[in-house]
């Protein structure tokens, strides 16, 4: 086991360096997505901290969390580089600091402004982006020319707030972005659905059952039951959905389209 604890300026420097680059690399591996804003100065202190302590003190956990959220990253992805550090390290989780990064990260991320087609709380596409897409498939087709569909699958609502945690939210995306990987599929949280657009065929209506499966045993089962709608796409569902507030429509649920939501991050 390499130990980070060293005791001449020589050999903290090294370390220091060491372990950012390990930190850095086991991060890409695990998910960081846009390499170019991985690197912060809070990230330099970071490792600073645990190269010549053994420790990351909650404010410099704090700060981390705050900037990433500034920077527009999830708090999935957020959550996923802090567990990297510490496996680079070889080093057990810190639950005490990971706990202060997502409330870093949590105070800033109401007041970032929204800058793409990302949630920042899912990592699942913006209301705008699903919207957008929606109206494209339905006006101009896709680059396969298959047969679109839309799905719902609809989730209990939380028994003692407005919305689900952030936490749970996160978890929820991860699992979405997993089980839909590789299918076309662009998918979106809003109003305690998940709402994807998908090229229709066999294959694809297998991997949304799995979808909803991974879904409901999230936390034990806290989103289950889960219930899942299917609909063809029309080019009245996607002018209707791309030119109104994406509110349950009066007469059929069949428009019914969520509202607004968390704001947005990096550009996808």
């Amino acid at each position: 086991m390499t130990s980070f604890r060293t005791k001449s300026f020589a050999e903290c420097a090294f370390s220091r360096h060491l372990l950012l680059r390990r930190w850095q690399t086991t991060s890409y591996r695990t998910g960081w997505r846009f390499h170019a804003d991985w690197f912060l100065p809070e990230v330099r202190t970071v490792v600073r901290c645990l190269a010549t302590s053994s420790i990351v003190p909650a404010p410099a956990a704090k700060s981390l969390g705050a900037a990433r959220a500034m920077n527009g990253v999830s708090i999935g992805e957020t959550m996923t580089d802090f567990r990297a550090l510490f496996e680079a390290a070889e080093q057990s989780l810190d639950v005490d600091a990971l706990q202060s990064l997502a409330e870093g990260w949590a105070e800033v991320a109401e007041l970032a402004p929204a800058l793409s087609c990302t949630d920042v709380y899912t990592g699942l596409a913006t209301q705008a982006h699903f919207q957008r897409r929606l109206h494209e498939v339905s006006t101009f087709g896709d680059e396969s020319s298959r047969q679109n569909a839309v799905a719902r699958i609809l989730l209990p609502g939380p028994s003692q707030s407005r919305t689900h945690c952030w936490t749970l939210l996160a978890r929820l995306g991860e699992a979405v972005k997993g089980q839909l990987r590789g299918t076309g599929a662009v998918a979106m949280y809003q109003d305690c659905a998940v709402h994807v657009l998908f090229p229709l065929s066999e294959g694809n209506l297998s991997r949304l059952a799995e979808c909803k499966t991974a879904i409901e045993a999230l936390e034990d089962g806290a989103l289950s039951p889960a219930r899942m709608k299917l609909y063809p796409l029309s080019s009245a569902l996607a002018a209707t959905a791309a030119s109104t507030p994406m509110t349950p429509h009066k007469s059929s649920d069949k428009h019914g389209m969520p509202g607004t939501g968390p704001k947005a991050s990096r550009t996808t």
